[in-house]
């Protein structure tokens, strides 16, 4: 098993973690106002792909397919790799067959994640939207089960050692895990109508 020392800690908190929650938050963010902006003057909903990149045109011009486009494609590899790989790593880690990508294990599970997302993408062809809406409801509906352990995990002494969390990170997580619980059973609700 590999440890991590705390200026590991450190490192992976500025370089990745924050990076990684700020950017696409605003991302996601930016996307949502442009296409309320959009959908909401016109009263049209995005049913397919092509609706969904037109979204853009009145901001880009005829460009803004274009700008969607590679959008949608840059944001699908690099999350398809990214997940698929971490997927595989922790998979053959937690067989104790190996913690980097490279090792024999994590590169078969992480072919087969990846196969398996490949047969999925193919099975709804005609769909593609009503698939992104699947996946984004799925990620809602796990993400609590994912906070939980989380939380549970950064208060183990015999995982952080000192390191683990304070009072008033517990109070952050407890908020966190409130809006990720409203946003699932606001979910569940809708799904259910």
């Amino acid at each position: 098993m590999h440890r991590r020392t705390r200026a590991d800690y450190r490192d992976i908190t500025l370089v990745d973690t924050v990076p990684g929650i700020v950017a696409p938050g605003i991302m996601t963010a930016l996307v949502i106002m442009v296409a309320a902006a959009v959908l909401g003057k016109t009263g049209a909903e995005a049913g397919t792909i092509n609706a969904l990149a037109a979204v853009f045109e009145p901001l880009a011009g005829p460009v803004g397919s274009l700008v969607f486009a590679l959008g949608l494609s840059g944001a699908a590899f690099s999350s398809m790799i990214a997940n698929a790989t971490a997927g595989g790593t922790m998979f053959s880690d937690a067989l104790g067959r190996g913690a980097k990508a490279g090792s024999p294990t994590a590169r078969i599970v992480t072919g087969i994640i990846l196969a398996f997302g490949l047969a999925i993408t193919l099975s709804f062809q005609a769909s593609p939207v009503g698939l992104i809406v699947i996946a984004q409801s799925l990620t809602v509906l796990i993400a609590p089960f994912l906070g939980v352990l989380i939380v549970i995990m950064a208060n183990k002494t015999s995982i952080m050692g000192d390191l683990r969390n304070k009072w008033w990170q517990n109070l952050f997580a407890a908020i966190g895990l409130i809006a990720i619980v409203a946003s699932s059973l606001r979910l569940i609700t809708v799904l259910l109508k």
